[in-house]
């Protein structure tokens, strides 16, 4: 049995012719920008662009003035670190501010200490007294049970 070939509607014809013209007004606008068809220093009169019309040169950037040092902070932060336990599981630490300091922010870091398992940050957050981050606790698991991981918590302190 034959298959016989439909004949195309309107709008595949129109892709097609519009697909076929984009494809050669490129090659077209290629071709032509060669030597062949292009100006140059040669093709230009004297006096062929108006001094209104042409660009002026580049002027040379301005040294740009050396760098203000950095405004320093009206307080002053300070980074407490404490460590865990040894845990074959888990290990958990908390790094405290001082009484009259408030925590800013922190992080969980491990000093692993078996050389197989695979130690993740469980959870790093910021311990609140009344509403104001006093320090921050992490806790480190080990995946794998095999191995274990001493955590370590880093807190940055500012003055209340």
């Amino acid at each position: 049995m034959k298959k016989r070939i439909r004949k195309p509607s309107p709008a595949m014809v129109v892709a097609c012719v519009a697909l076929f013209m984009a494809g050669t007004g490129t090659g077209f606008a290629v071709n032509s920008a060669g030597p062949a068809g292009s100006v140059g220093a040669q093709q230009l009169k004297t006096n062929a662009v108006a001094s209104k019309t042409a660009k002026k040169p580049a002027k040379k950037p301005a040294k740009k003035p050396a760098k203000k040092p950095a405004k320093k902070l009206p307080f002053k932060v300070v980074k407490r670190t404490a460590k865990g336990n040894y845990g074959l599981n888990f290990s958990r630490a908390t790094a405290r501010c001082k009484s009259k300091e408030a925590a800013i922010g922190g992080g969980a870091d491990w000093d692993k200490v078996a050389t197989d398992g695979w130690p993740v940050v469980s959870y790093s957050v910021p311990n609140l007294k009344k509403g104001v981050a006093t320090g921050w606790t992490v806790e480190i698991d080990n995946l794998s049970g095999s191995g274990g991981a001493v955590a370590i918590a880093w807190v940055f302190c500012a003055p209340r």
